[in-house]
């Protein structure tokens, strides 16, 4: 759906006057614009002024640029649902595997021992002791060297710096874009952007880019990132 309020470069809630003066200030830039280029432009600018200036076809406009924002969001956080809960059930699954590995290698199996036909268990258990008492008198007892002290040394891992990825804005004929506090058009303007301003993207989506501009974090309209 086409945002006519970025055609003609006012804000969400710009008055009357201002959308006025708006369009007048962009008639006056295609007055003397004749090629085929420029006259689409001001097509899509006249058709933005014919709908905003009307305040019963405004009202109609901004509900639904507003359902179809509102889809566009809900889409946007749905993405990001099903990646957290996929990184969930895969760190969940990681946990699980790693227990029953543990589980496993920390019960060996057990050797059992035949005991020769004809004897009883105590006769079993004498023999054996006798024969564990005789290997301890005749064995020597050489006394234990003093270990070794093992020096290690620890190499710290460079630490990298987090990848950036710069973008050019591209404002409309009005040489402006606006940044939001949220991904919606009715959310608050923190700042006005001149045109082809670098910045750095945070974060992507189908309707708006997160940015960084002047310290300050928000988003702009995807249309007005330059690739």
């Amino acid at each position: 759906m086409k945002d006519f309020y970025y055609i003609l470069g006012t804000a969400r809630d710009a008055s009357a006057p201002e959308i006025e003066a708006a369009y007048e200030k962009l008639a006056r830039k295609f007055a003397d614009e004749q090629d085929e280029f420029m006259d689409a432009h001001f097509r899509e600018i006249a058709e933005a002024y014919d709908i905003l200036r009307d305040a019963a076809r405004r009202r109609k406009y901004d509900a639904a640029l507003r359902r179809s924002q509102d889809k566009q969001l809900a889409a946007f956080k749905l993405k990001y649902l099903n990646i957290g809960v996929t990184l969930m059930f895969m760190t969940v699954t990681a946990l699980f595997a790693g227990y029953v590995i543990r589980t496993l290698n920390g019960h060996p199996a057990k050797k059992i021992v035949s005991k020769p036909a004809g004897q009883s268990a105590t006769a079993v258990a004498i023999t054996h002791a006798k024969k564990h008492h005789k290997a301890l008198t005749s064995r020597s007892v050489t006394p234990l060297a003093a270990p070794t002290p093992v020096t290690t040394s620890v190499t710290t891992p460079a630490r990298r710096s987090a990848p950036t990825d710069s973008a050019t804005l591209h404002a409309n004929i009005t040489g402006i874009v606006y940044l939001h506090q949220s991904p919606d058009y009715n959310s608050a303007v923190l700042a006005k952007i001149p045109d082809a301003t670098k910045v750095r993207v945070l974060q992507k989506s189908d309707a708006y880019y997160k940015i960084s501009y002047e310290g300050q974090e928000g988003y702009v309209i995807k249309t007005a990132i330059e690739r």
